[in-house]
């Protein structure tokens, strides 16, 4: 780590959300952070609606722009971009590194772009399957590699939205699976006939009962079947509100909530079952706690739960690795 500046900043350029963050390289520290919700989807509108310049001027421009607000006086001279940045509706794209991958970032696709004088860009790209991609999610994967046995035969789950389960096998991570899990369960609960008789509620102990009665139903396979069970339910406890008022309809909409997403959860972890893989899993919040009460549901054996300290820093130290390939 000799040739690595004292400090660089670390982009993560979402769909939806914009974070700049001035690191400490040796320690990786968050020196200062911003934060925007000029995703590229929201900024790419903004530009094909307005703007006068190219796309890439455009997105460039906004990001330089924004730098000023953790590095006005310009201490760092690069910046490692990972996430929807590479995309077609970002600053510039670029084709996906074909997987298997060196598990230490070594064949990733990244391009070194001169923004400014003294201001350095490191864009990175994603990676494909034949049948799937991910951006972002790979930076992500290159940075728990310390952490993991990668030498052996393992999965890393990296549950949210579009939860990806990435398989690795002797320092190569050599494919992965994406579960449309979280938007999912996002359309059921918003937009579907049960958002009727759903309420979403901060996790409690006495929801999980209900959760793990879902992640059991969506072991069995037999999804939509059980879904409409939900609708039922609300139904049958508010007739038997009506005549007797000794039940909280709200708590069963609770209930119903998370017997929701531990059907939909239950149903992407089956297949783990049947796997004598090492298994890992890295997820915080809520998210990480209900993966981890399903794992354990779904697993008979020890699961590797990534430390939430390691997680946060999953990012950079994988931004780190791409960095250390050009300076």
């Amino acid at each position: 780590m000799n040739s690595l500046p004292k400090q660089f900043v670390s982009c993560d350029w979402g769909t939806s959300n914009f974070r700049l963050r001035l690191i400490d390289t040796d320690s990786l520290d968050v020196v200062k952070e911003h934060k925007t919700n000029k995703g590229v989807k929201a900024l790419y509108q903004e530009f094909t609606s307005t703007s006068q310049l190219s796309q890439y001027k455009f997105f460039s421009d906004y990001l330089t722009n924004q730098l000023k607000e953790i590095d006005e006086e310009k201490k760092s001279n690069y910046i490692v971009a990972s996430g929807m940045a590479s995309s077609s509706i970002g600053l510039q794209e670029l084709g996906y590194a074909q997987m298997p991958i060196d598990a230490y970032g070594q064949n990733l696709f990244s391009k070194f772009i001169t923004l400014e004088k003294d201001l350095s860009l490191v864009l990175v790209s994603g990676v494909k399957t034949g049948n799937d991609v991910m951006r972002g999610e790979e930076i992500q994967a290159v940075g728990l590699t310390d952490y993991l046995p990668i030498k052996s035969k393992g999965i890393l789950l990296l549950p949210g939205t579009h939860s990806k389960h990435i398989t690795y096998q002797k320092g190569i991570f050599n494919g992965f699976k994406t579960y449309m899990t979280g938007e999912i369960f996002d359309l059921i609960s918003s937009q579907s006939l049960l958002s009727v008789s759903i309420q979403k509620a901060f996790f409690e102990p006495q929801y999980q009962p209900a959760f793990m009665a879902g992640v059991r139903k969506g072991m069995e396979g037999n999804l939509s079947s059980s879904l409409f069970s939900i609708r039922a339910k609300d139904l049958m406890h508010n007739e038997y509100f009506m005549r007797n008022q000794n039940i909280d309809p709200q708590a069963v909409k609770i209930e119903n909530y998370y017997f929701l997403s531990g059907l939909m959860i239950g149903e992407e972890l089956t297949y783990l079952k049947d796997v004598n893989e090492h298994i890992s899993m890295a997820a915080n919040g809520v998210l990480g706690k209900l993966y981890r009460i399903a794992l354990e549901e779904v697993m008979q054996k020890k699961i590797q739960f990534i430390e939430d300290e390691v997680l946060e820093k999953a990012l950079l130290i994988g931004q780190r690795k791409v960095l250390n390939n050009y300076v």
